[in-house]
C-alpha cells in the first residue's frame, strides 16, 4: 500500500499538526481530537521546510534534550558518498569511510540508495553527520558504528540492522592514524566516552550485542524519532555497576518507538540519569525500562502497552532500590501495564532553556512517533500554475522502505488519488477510487463542473451560484467551491442524483441548520465537507429538482440521511453535534460505502435500518471502512437491522455505552478494526443486540483481526459464512486491526493544495 505523500505542518500548542488532517470548522477551533497525527518538536523544525535539501544543516539546529548542542558537521563542507565497497584500513574518496574518519567537519550525504556491509566496526571521527535523506541506506550484516572519545556527531535517517562483530585487527579511525582494534561487540551503535551526540530517525534491529550502547561516561546524549525491533537488550546506558565514572552520563530518549519483538532494555540504566520521553512502547517481552546501580529515570508522557509482562519497570537489584529515583508523569498505560516508583525528592532533567522541550500527554504519543524511523525524502519540482513564473520546490515524506506497522499508510482508497498532484485539475478521476458496496457510485463524473460562489440559501427558488441551485439540477455535475465557506441552510438541502459534493480546495461547513438530504437518488458522492450543529427541517415548501417543488414535513435533523437510495458515498467528512443522527441509511437503501470520515460529539452516531418492523431494509449493504470514530461518541457506530454491514478498519476510542449494535436479525462483519474500550468497566463491551428474546446468539455477528484494548471484547454470535461477497470491483484488502491507526490517521476533510499532493 501506498504511503503518506506530503507533510506540511502548523504550530499548535508547540505540537506541529500536519497540515493535511481535519481543520477545525470556524466556530469551534479546539474540537480537533488529540488522537490526529501530529508532529513533535524536532520535526517541526526541519520538515515543513520546502528548501531542506538546500539547506540540510538546518537540521542541526533541531535537536532537543541533552544532545541540543551536537553540532555534527554543520560547521564542513558538504561529502557525498558514491561508493558503498568499505575498505577498514585505507578506504576509498567517495565511501562512507573515507567520510567518517576525516579531521575536519563534514556533513556526510548519499549520491543514491546503499547497502554499506562494513569489513570492520566503522570509527567516526568527531564533527561529523550522517544524514540518510534522499536516499536509503543500509549499514547492515556486518559489524556497525562506533563513535569512540568523540564529540559532536549526528546520524540521521540510516537503517541498521544485522551487525555482526568486529575483528580483531587494525582499523584507521583518523587520515594520520590506523590502530590496533580488538574486535566490536556487534552493536548497532556503540557511544564510547563521547559527547554531544545525537541519533535521529535511525531504524535499528538483530543485531548480535546491544541496539545502541552509552558507556564509559559519555553523556549530551538524544536518541529521538528511531525505530527499534526484533531485539533483546535494546539499549544500554553505563558500563557496569562499578563504572562510577558514568555518574555523569545524561541521556535524553524522546519520540521513538520501541516495537513487536522486542525482550529488555528500553533502556537500562546505570548510574546515570535517563529522561525518558513521549516514546511508543508495544508490547516488551521482560520489561520496559530497567537499571541498577542507583540511576535516576524520568518516565515522562510515554504510551506503555502491555502484553503478557505487564511491568514497565526492573531493577537489577535485590535492595536498596527503594531509595532510588524513579518516577512516572503523564505516562498512558495499556493493555494492564504499570509502573512502580521509586525514591524521594525531584527528579526533574535540570534542561537549559535551550535542551528543554514540551512534554506532551502519553495519549498524544502514537501522534507523536508515528513517523519514526527514516523517512523518505523528496525534493521534485511541482507543475508550475498559471500565476506562478517559477516552479516551486517542495518535498514529501514517502513512507520508509521498511514494513513497518506503524508507519503512517495512505488507505487504498486514498493511495488512488492523494499523490496525484493534478488532482485539481483531475478532480472527476476521484470518483474512480471508492471501494465496497458504493464502489459503483460515479457521482458527477459524467457531467460539468459547478462551482459555488454563494453561501446564501433559499429552498424554493435557489440563486445559481448556491449549493443549493447545482444539487437540484437534473444532469449530473461535479460540485466544487471557489472559497472557504459556511453555509447555514434554511430547510433540508434535496440532493439528485449524480452529483458530487467536493470540498477540496476550501473549508467548507453546512453548520446550525438543517443539512443533507438524499430522498430517492441514485449516484451521490459526498467528500471533504464539515456538517455539524444541524437542526430539524421546518414543515414547508423544499425545490428537490428544477421541475418539483414539494412540500416537506419536516427532517430530524440528521447531519446526512440516506432515504430510499443506492450507490451513495460519503468520504473525508466531519460530522458532529445534530439533533438526531449524523448519519441514517434506511428505507431499503443500499450500496452506500461510508469511508475516512471523522465523527465525534453525539450519542446516536450511525443508524443502518428504519426500524424493525420494515423488512424491506433486508438488501441493504453498507461498507464503514476507515473511519474515526472519536470522542464523546456514545452508541450506534453503526446500528444496523436486518441488512448487512461490513465494519473494517475503523478505529474507536472510548465509545460511552456500546460502539456496534443491532437488532432485526442484522449481519455484521467486524474486521480489523481498533477498538479502545471506555475505562468504566461495565462499558467495556462492543457490541448489543437490542433484544429481548433469546434468538439473537444465531444472529451472524463476528469480528476478524480486530485489536482490543483497554479490556475491549466482541460478543460473536450465529454460524456459516459471513463473508461480503463483494465482487472484483467492490473487493479490498483488509489489514489488520494493528495497523488502523495508521490508516485512519487522516479521516475528515483534508486540506487539499491546488498543484500538490493532497
Amino acid at each position: 500500500m501506498a504511503s503518506l505523500a506530503l507533510v506540511l505542518a502548523l504550530l499548535f500548542f508547540s505540537i506541529s499538526t500536519l497540515e493535511a488532517e481535519y481543520y477545525a470548522p470556524t466556530p469551534y477551533k479546539n474540537y480537533a481530537p488529540s488522537t490526529k497525527k501530529s508532529m513533535n518538536v524536532i520535526d517541526s523544525c526541519w520538515r515543513i521546510k520546502s528548501n531542506w535539501a538546500k539547506n540540510r544543516k538546518a537540521l542541526a539546529d533541531c535537536a532537543v534534550g541533552y544532545g541540543k548542542s551536537a553540532m555534527g558537521g554543520k560547521l564542513g563542507a558538504i561529502y557525498v558518498v558514491t561508493n558503498p565497497s568499505d575498505d577498514p584500513v585505507n578506504p576509498k574518496p567517495g565511501t562512507l569511510r573515507y567520510g567518517v574518519i576525516q579531521t575536519k567537519p563534514l556533513w556526510i550525504i548519499f549520491s543514491k540508495d546503499m547497502v554499506i556491509t562494513l569489513k570492520n566496526e566503522l570509527m567516526i571521527n568527531s564533527y561529523k553527520t550522517i544524514d540518510g535523506r534522499g536516499a536509503k541506506v543500509e549499514i547492515a550484516y556486518g559489524p556497525c558504528i562506533t563513535i569512540q572519545r568523540v564529540s559532536h556527531v549526528i546520524i540521521h535517517g540510516i537503517s541498521i540492522h544485522d551487525c555482526k562483530p568486529g575483528k580483531k585487527g587494525i582499523v584507521r579511525d583518523s587520515p594520520v592514524h590506523a590502530g590496533h582494534r580488538n574486535g566490536a561487540d556487534g552493536d548497532g551503535i556503540v557511544i564510547f566516552g563521547a559527547s554531544q551526540i545525537w541519533i535521529d530517525h535511525c531504524y535499528l534491529a538483530r543485531c548480535t550485542d546491544g541496539l545502541i550502547d552509552v558507556i564509559h561516561a559519555s553523556t549530551g546524549v538524544t536518541i529521538s524519532n528511531s525505530y527499534f525491533t526484533q531485539h533483546d537488550k535494546v539499549m544500554l546506558f553505563g558500563h557496569n555497576d562499578n563504572n562510577k565514572e558514568d555518574k555523569v552520563m545524561k541521556v535524553t530518549v524522546a519520540f521513538n518507538y520501541f516495537g513487536p519483538g522486542l525482550i529488555e532494555r528500553m533502556p537500562r540504566v546505570r548510574l546515570g540519569y535517563a529522561h525518558v520521553a513521549n516514546n511508543r512502547y508495544e508490547k516488551w517481552l521482560m520489561y520496559a525500562i530497567g537499571g541498577s546501580a542507583n540511576p535516576t529515570i524520568f518516565s515522562e508522557g510515554n504510551y506503555f502497552f502491555a502484553s503478557k509482562s505487564a511491568q514497565v519497570t526492573k531493577r537489577e537489584a535485590k535492595n536498596g532500590w527503594k531509595n532510588w529515583k524513579w518516577r512516572s508523569s503523564k505516562d498512558k498505560f495499556m493493555g494492564g501495564a504499570y509502573f512502580i516508583p521509586s525514591g524521594y525528592g525531584s527528579c526533574s532533567p535540570y534542561y537549559t532553556k535551550a535542551q528543554s522541550f514540551p512534554v506532551a500527554d502519553g495519549s498524544m504519543v502514537p501522534s507523536l512517533t508515528a513517523d519514526a524511523g527514516p523517512l523518505r525524502c523528496t525534493a521534485y519540482k511541482s507543475i508550475k500554475s498559471s500565476h506562478e513564473h517559477a516552479t516551486k520546490e517542495v518535498h514529501d515524506y514517502l513512507p520508509s522502505y521498511y514494513p513497518q506497522p506503524h508507519k503512517n499508510l495512505l488507505n487504498v482508497i486514498d493511495s488512488c488519488w492523494r499523490l496525484n498532484d493534478d488532482w485539481s485539475s483531475n478532480r472527476k478521476a476521484f470518483a474512480d477510487c471508492t471501494i465496497g458496496f458504493g464502489s459503483s457510485t460515479i457521482g458527477g463524473k459524467n457531467g460539468d463542473i459547478y462551482v459555488v460562489t454563494d453561501p446564501s440559501d433559499d429552498p424554493v427558488n435557489p440563486k445559481p451560484g448556491t449549493l443549493r441551485y447545482g444539487a437540484i439540477q437534473s444532469e449530473p455535475l461535479w460540485i466544487i467551491f471557489k472559497s472557504d465557506m459556511v453555509l447555514t441552510l434554511k430547510n433540508e438541502l434535496m440532493v439528485n442524483s449524480y452529483k458530487t459534493i467536493d470540498g477540496r480546495g476550501a473549508k467548507i461547513e453546512i453548520f446550525n441548520g438543517p443539512c443533507i438530504t438524499l430522498d430517492y437518488v441514485t449516484n451521490v458522492i459526498i467528500h471533504g465537507i464539515s456538517i455539524h450543529d444541524c437542526k430539524p427541517g421546518k414543515k414547508g415548501m423544499v425545490r428537490s429538482s428544477p421541475e418539483h417543488v414539494g412540500e416537506r414535513l419536516g427532517s430530524d435533523g440528521d447531519a446526512i440521511s440516506v432515504f430510499g437510495s443506492s450507490n451513495i458515498w460519503i468520504d473525508h467528512c466531519y460530522l458532529a453535534r445534530a439533533t438526531d443522527g449524523l448519519l441514517d441509511v434506511t428505507h431499503a437503501s443500499t450500496a452506500v460505502t461510508i469511508s475516512n470520515n471523522y465523527f465525534t460529539e453525539h450519542d446516536k452516531v450511525m443508524l443502518l435500518g428504519h426500524n424493525d418492523d420494515y423488512i424491506a431494509d433486508r438488501s441493504m449493504k453498507v461498507t464503514v471502512v476507515f473511519n474515526h470514530f472519536g470522542r464523546e461518541l456514545v452508541q450506534r457506530m453503526p446500528r444496523v437491522r436486518h441488512g448487512y454491514a461490513h465494519v473494517a478498519n475503523n478505529y474507536y476510542d472510548q465509545w460511552l455505552m456500546y460502539a456496534i449494535g443491532g437488532s432485526a436479525n442484522p449481519t455484521i462483519l467486524s474486521e480489523g478494526n481498533y477498538f479502545i474500550a471506555p475505562d468504566k468497566a461495565y462499558n467495556k463491551e462492543v457490541t448489543k443486540r437490542e433484544t429481548e428474546e433469546k434468538g439473537w446468539k444465531s444472529w451472524k455477528w463476528r469480528s476478524s483481526k480486530d485489536v482490543f484494548l483497554n479490556g475491549a471484547y466482541f460478543l460473536p454470535s450465529g454460524y456459516g459464512s459471513i463473508a461480503p461477497k463483494y465482487t472484483r470491483e467492490q473487493s479490498f484488502i483488509v489489514a489488520q486491526g494493528s495497523l488502523t491507526p495508521s490508516l485512519t490517521s487522516d479521516a475528515g476533510p483534508l486540506q487539499c493544495v491546488v498543484n500538490e499532493p493532497c
